[in-house]
Parts: C-alpha cells; structure tokens; sequence
C-alpha cells in the first residue's frame, strides 16, 4: 500500500531538470535586479515642475528646474495675484483639475478666483498653523492622502488631482509662496502725482489714478528671468516675457 501511495506521489510531480531550476533562479536574480534599479532610480530623481498651463510661468519654472535641479516652485513679494490666477486657470475648462491649497496664514482669498462656482467647489483650502519645513512635508503629505482616498472629497473623484499649493510658507508642495521664494512678484511701477501738485488737484485725479493702478500689470522676476501679467483677464498669458540675458542688455544699453 505504502509503495503504491509513493509510486502515485512521485508520478504527480512534474519534471524538472537541473538546468531549468537554474535558468528560473537566474531570472529571479535578474527581476529582483530591476526593481532594485528602478526603485533607486524613482527615489534619487527630482520631479520637474508641474504644468501649469500658463506658458510664460512654466517655461521659467523649466528654466529655474534646468538650472538648479531643485523641485518645486517658490514666490515671493505680492504673490497672491498669481496664486489666485493660476488656480483659476488650472480648475477650470478645459483643464478641470482639483487641487488643494494650504494656508498657513490665513491670507488666502478664495473670493479673488475668477473662475465660476462650478468649478470653485473643486478648490480645498486647509488652514494649517505655520511649522518647520519637516512638519509642513507631513502635514502636505496627510491633506494629499485625504484629498485622493477621504470621504470628503468624493465631489471631485472625477477630476484629475493636480496638487498642492503651500500659501505662506517654504519647503513643502508643488508651488510654496513666502517671503524669500526665487520667482518674486510685484506691482507694475505706476507714475506718481507731478511734483508740486496741489491736494485739490490730486483729489481731481484720483479717480484717473486708481484706473491707472487697476489696470497695470503685475511682474514675475528672477535671476532666471521674468513677465507680467493681469489677475482677471482671461487671456491666455498677458503682457510679455524675458530671459534674464535680455534684462541685463536692457539695463548696459
């Protein structure tokens, strides 16, 4: 009975030859290999900056990425204008993606965005209390978990998720804005008062002037290079742009 069971075991089992054990463990080595790489790989590479769909910003992120190798993109000076232009941008057609914007001190203005309703509702906003950068990293990491698996943000599960924009601090999220952040912006330059104009005449003008500051652009600057731009028009990209190159041969002529 024993030698019959034996005989049927042995007869179950498939065949296998020394070689074949050994061309399966080869390319078992050689899988483990790959994925050692390509997780090395993943790890050690920096991200580009995110498409923003606003030409002249992004090909200055890319100019600032190709220089620095650093990920990420950080403002400073008035930057809300800009934020509020292009999450704008970037929640509505055809573009529709959701995002999540953390505001660590409150500034943030979600009535400023030009885009409708509609599509307003697609903009999470987390006041957060202001960290060391290591603390931001975990805070951007946990609203991100949320904003991609939470119950409440189930209104957007069928946009694509854009990413996180930090308001008021550096050192965390796809776009982070603070005081010291290399892309600075601020007020086009409008013409003061004549010199020697009376306050009566200067009530007079009043009106002309604030049409004036209304309608002047807003700059991006950096050592990388600039342009401007307008917070409400629904242009593609206002104003114009320039290489740092072409400033600097601006100012030596």
């Amino acid at each position: 009975m024993e030698s019959a069971t034996g005989a049927r075991l042995l007869a179950e089992i498939e065949e296998t030859t020394l070689e074949e054990i050994l061309n399966g463990v080869r390319s078992a080595l050689a899988l483990n290999a790959n994925t050692s790489r390509t997780k090395s790989s993943t790890q050690g590479s920096v991200q580009a900056p995110k498409l923003t769909h606003m030409s002249l910003f992004d090909q200055l992120a890319a100019r600032h990425f190709q220089a620095t190798r650093a990920a990420g993109v950080s403002l400073s000076g008035r930057y809300l204008p800009l934020l509020y232009k292009l999450i704008s941008r970037l929640v509505s057609p055809p573009y529709l993606y959701t995002l999540l914007v953390i505001d660590l001190d409150g500034r943030f203005d979600s009535t400023r965005l030009s885009c409708p309703e509609t599509h307003l509702r697609h903009v999470y906003v987390q006041r957060a209390a202001h960290s060391d950068p290591e603390r931001l990293r975990a805070v951007v990491a946990e609203a991100e978990k949320f904003m991609l698996y939470g119950e409440g943000a189930r209104a957007s599960a069928t946009r694509q998720w854009w990413g996180t924009i930090v308001q008021g601090g550096l050192g965390a999220g796809d776009i982070a804005a603070g005081w010291r952040g290399w892309l600075r912006v601020d007020r086009e330059h409008v013409r003061p008062f004549a010199f020697g104009i009376s306050a009566e005449e200067a009530l007079k003008q009043r009106g002309q002037r604030q049409d004036a500051v209304d309608c002047a652009h807003w700059t991006a600057t950096s050592d990388w290079g600039g342009f401007s731009f307008k917070e409400l028009s629904g242009s593609e990209d206002e104003g114009s742009g320039h290489d740092r190159d072409e400033e600097e041969g601006r100012k030596g002529s």
